[in-house]
């Protein structure tokens, strides 16, 4: 065997090797291998063996020569590997040991290892031998079993994480029920309350206007400032109904923009006959309409309770003495109206809240209202196609809606 390696080294380089060189070359590459490396016989003793052998098992050099091969093997595995060195032994071939298996060896103190074992076999002199490349995998094993770990801790980690989110959607879920109940309730007590609050304030409306006429023979003023007082406390706690009765069926979806063709002067000169019987002492509503066109096709009923609560809100925050101003403006297809009052302006701190619902500005506090006027203005534009927008400073309000002239007929 020596001398075919001998010639076959020979006829691959330019120097032919000497046999006492290629011993030396031998002896070297076995002794100096990173990997263990043992000889057997077809009886499983050791014969030959390396110093990193040795080294990795726990034995002085040459310490394991004349040792069946199975004193590198854990007790438990000594009888099984006999029956395998038997097979293989039988049918030799060039193979990894042990594929798809946990294979361990046992040092000389008992410790046991995880290795890496390949076999090759050749025969000298017709005397069958195997050979055995043993890999020490300690590390790449520690470094598996920790990405195990790490991998089993993130499976844990997301089952618990997905517990969890499914806790949280039934949480949400529940959540949601109890709102869509509470919403369900709020929507009946509603309804009730202004049905119920409707009754009572028209009987006191009436009772208000029989004073008011047997009371004009009598000339008695202390009277008709309370007969006047109780009209317009009732108009407020009317309106007031309306803003909630309103919303809710806004936030339901019961409202429904239903356009029809209106006469913009007629409808603005009517809601401002009505509106100034809420006006203060010396205060005044002005109204000019600027373009020959004067018809829309709008909603009737949002387009009026968004011009009264912009008037409204006008004479409300306006003192005594002032003018209210209520212009329209018909070009290239848009209407535009303003509203514009002498009034004590918004706080700028106030100005990004002031379509939010319920919000009252910090200068207002003194005066009635529910803080629903302008969110259901922003409401009904929104049903409309419509914007709205302000500019305020102190002593000077203006409100400016812009919608389309004319909305598709239903």
């Amino acid at each position: 065997m020596r001398a075919n390696y001998l010639a076959a080294m020979s006829e691959a380089t330019d120097r032919p090797f000497k046999p006492k060189d290629v011993a030396r070359i031998c002896e070297m590459l076995f002794t100096t291998a990173a990997e263990g490396l043992v000889v057997v016989d077809p009886a499983g003793v050791i014969l030959m063996h390396n110093p990193r052998l040795s080294a990795m098992f726990g034995y002085g050099q040459g310490e394991l020569v004349g040792s069946a091969v199975e004193v590198l093997l854990p007790d438990t595995l000594r009888d099984r590997h006999v029956q395998h060195r038997g097979a293989y032994d039988k049918k030799p071939v060039q193979r990894s040991m042990g594929i798809g298996l946990d294979l361990r060896g046992k040092r000389k103190d008992a410790s046991v290892f995880p290795v890496e074992i390949s076999l090759n076999h050749f025969a000298v002199d017709g005397q069958p031998y195997v050979m055995g490349l043993v890999t020490d995998i300690t590390l790449r094993h520690s470094a598996e079993m920790e990405l195990q770990r790490t991998n089993q801790e993130l499976e844990d980690r997301v089952e618990q994480r997905t517990a969890q989110l499914r806790e949280a959607e039934l949480s949400v879920r529940e959540a949601l029920e109890k709102e869509r109940e509470l919403h369900t309730l709020k929507s009946r007590f509603v309804a009730m309350a202004s049905h119920e609050f409707r009754t009572p304030l028209s009987t006191i409306m009436s009772s208000v206007d029989l004073i008011a006429r047997y009371s004009e023979t009598s000339a008695d003023e202390r009277v008709n400032k309370h007969v006047a007082r109780i009209r317009g406390k009732v108009r407020e706690m009317t309106a007031m109904l309306n803003e909630f009765l309103s919303l809710e069926r806004i936030e339901q979806g019961e409202v429904v923009c239903q356009p029809i063709a209106i006469d913009m002067v007629h409808l603005c000169i009517e809601l401002i006959e009505e509106l100034r019987a809420l006006t203060k002492n010396g205060q005044t509503i002005t109204y000019d309409h600027d373009g020959p066109e004067r018809s829309v096709t709008l909603d009737r009923q949002m387009l009026s309770n968004v011009i009264t609560n912009l008037v409204t809100n006008a004479v409300k925050y306006s003192p005594e003495g002032k003018s209210i101003a209520l212009r329209t403006t018909m070009t290239a297809g848009r209407l535009r109206i303003t509203v514009a009052d002498e009034g004590m302006g918004i706080p700028a701190e106030d100005q990004p809240h002031l379509f939010e619902r319920f919000f009252r500005g910090s200068n207002a506090t003194t005066i009635q209202g529910t803080g629903l006027g302008l969110n259901l203005v922003k409401r009904y534009l929104d049903l409309m196609h419509g914007t709205v927008a302000f500019s305020s400073g102190p002593g000077a309000t203006s409100f400016h809606v812009e919608l389309p002239q004319h909305l598709p007929l239903p």
